[in-house]
């Protein structure tokens, strides 16, 4: 597994479309890292429900918002969120390809937060935003959440880790998010990379810098 893309968000309405042209071989895995700019994207379930969409919408705070592909529920971007995708070929026969694809992203994550010190669980976190049973955890607190689409051939995945510490507008948002699902959060379910490497100057671009190379 390693990374193939490293691209940039510019507009906060266009959606968040899968890169099938990353598309890899049999038995492989392909990353992409990108920045993010700010808005609150719905995960595909919760987005089938157009009345829920509206009530997002008119939230205070909520630049815009976008149908994520993948499952979850509420995530948001902007400077302090890395925003990650994968596309998973499993091999003809893979017995339960979606377990082959988060051990595979896990070891990923692994051998790219070890530079930092960091090491993850994979575990839901209850309290955290867009909670998940692929939640990655750093001492018991929500680092990343990776959602998941799965096709005939294919396992996807998007998700966003945080670098910098949630800022209270961005809280707000996601406390009003869930709210309306009745989902609720705490400050302290939550990390960020830069705080538990200890690098406060940590930026999604110096995370970019460090990721782009790993391989698994």
């Amino acid at each position: 597994m390693s990374v193939t893309e490293v691209t940039v968000e510019r507009e906060v309405d266009d959606p968040p479309e899968i890169p099938w042209h990353l598309t890899p071989p049999p038995g492989e895995i392909a990353m992409q890292l990108r920045s993010t700019v700010r808005r609150v994207a719905m995960g595909a379930g919760l987005a089938r429900d157009s009345t829920l969409v509206e009530k997002v919408r008119r939230l205070p705070g909520v630049p815009a918002v976008v149908t994520s592909p993948a499952g979850g529920t509420f995530i948001v971007g902007g400077e302090a969120w890395l925003g990650l995708c994968a596309i998973g070929s499993p091999r003809a026969g893979q017995p339960m390809p979606l377990d082959w694809m988060l051990h595979s992203l896990h070891r990923w994550f692994d051998a790219a937060l070890a530079q930092y010190g960091v090491a993850t669980a994979v575990k839901r976190v209850d309290g955290a935003w867009c909670p998940g049973f692929s939640d990655l955890a750093v001492y018991g607190r929500k680092l990343a959440g990776l959602g998941f689409r799965i096709t005939r051939d294919r396992v996807v995945m998007r998700g966003v880790m945080a670098v910098q510490p949630m800022s209270d507008g961005d809280f707000d948002v996601l406390v009003r998010c869930h709210r309306l699902i009745g989902v609720r959060l705490r400050r302290g379910a939550v990390i960020s990379l830069a705080e538990a490497a200890a690098i406060g100057d940590l930026t999604v671009a110096c995370s970019i810098d460090a990721f782009a190379g790993v391989v698994s």
